[in-house]
């Protein structure tokens, strides 16, 4: 799946790069170089993924899943190297005017052919990753349609100087690199929040899912960490407190399998098990749970 889109993301980006060098055709360069970043994507994310996949070890118990955070971040900080590069190419081109644009056929016919593999890639992709349920492809869809926008922006730039407005090519180049500035910025403080273990479910959301669970009367010290595939749930909940060990083991086990059943992405739950106060009111329990009454 990566390895075809990798293969198309290459393609798109020679065809830009060579064809704007060769008309020089700024704003057509610096897409092409956005859509070098999507190649990139696809490396780092085939690196990501295997490595996020290897199983844990003693070292690390927790497993590898935050390789293909890491992968993603390195992506955004490319991004923004690209961005800064094609700022100073378009201001040195305004400060030192350089040879026009040479449009010709073969830039409209690059320009059309590399839009169409953008949209079929993104359609792709966006398929792939509902099937698949990626989070990954997902993003690197929402990545690739942003490539389908930029190319609108560089057709409508060259057809401005098909007209007479050769300055507008530098000044294109630089709302490309704006664009391209804005996703990796976005794609890094993304990327932060899961390496910084941000809150992944809404803490009430929690709530509501164990307080549905037969015995348990109320949770709290509620904490989420993770990517929103592999996410890990902490959290102590009140249990009815006449239960024994072997029925206490069994509501836990409920709580745990509610959160994944209902919540998508969990992929580990721990529980601290407690007591709840004599009064407190829970779910009914099975009968076999249930207390006996004294004769």
């Amino acid at each position: 799946m990566l390895l075809f889109t990798l293969g198309l993301n290459v393609l798109v980006a020679v065809l830009k790069l060579l064809y704007g060098s060769w008309t020089h055709t700024l704003s057509l360069q610096a897409d092409g170089y956005h859509s070098l970043t999507d190649g990139g994507n696809n490396v780092l994310g085939l690196l990501g993924i295997w490595w996020a996949t290897r199983p844990p070890d003693s070292k690390h118990p927790y497993g590898h899943e935050k390789m293909e955070v890491l992968a993603a971040s390195a992506i955004g900080a490319s991004l923004i190297l690209v961005a800064w590069n094609l700022v100073g190419d378009a201001i040195g081109r305004i400060r030192h005017p350089a040879e026009p644009p040479q449009l010709d056929t073969g830039t409209w016919v690059v320009i059309l052919l590399t839009l169409a593999i953008n949209l079929g890639v993104a359609r792709y992709e966006a398929h792939m990753a509902r099937k698949l349920d990626s989070t990954f492809l997902a993003s690197d869809a929402a990545h690739t349609l942003s490539d389908v926008l930029v190319t609108l922006g560089v057709l409508a730039t060259v057809l401005l100087v098909k007209f007479g407005y050769p300055w507008v090519d530098p000044l294109a180049s630089c709302g490309i690199a704006v664009f391209i500035l804005v996703t990796g910025v976005q794609v890094i403080s993304h990327n932060v929040d899961y390496l910084m273990d941000s809150a992944q479910v809404d803490e009430a959301t929690i709530r509501d899912v164990v307080g549905r669970v037969p015995g348990i009367a109320s949770a709290h010290k509620v904490r989420t960490r993770g990517t929103p595939g592999m996410i890990r749930i902490d959290l102590h909940i009140q249990i009815a407190p006449h239960l024994n060990v072997r029925h206490a083991h069994e509501v836990t086990h409920w709580a745990i399998d509610a959160l994944k059943r209902e919540l998508s992405g969990v992929r580990d739950v721990v529980v601290h098990t407690e007591p709840a106060a004599d009064d407190a009111p829970y779910p009914e329990l099975p009968p076999r749970m249930r207390p006996r009454l004294s004769s």
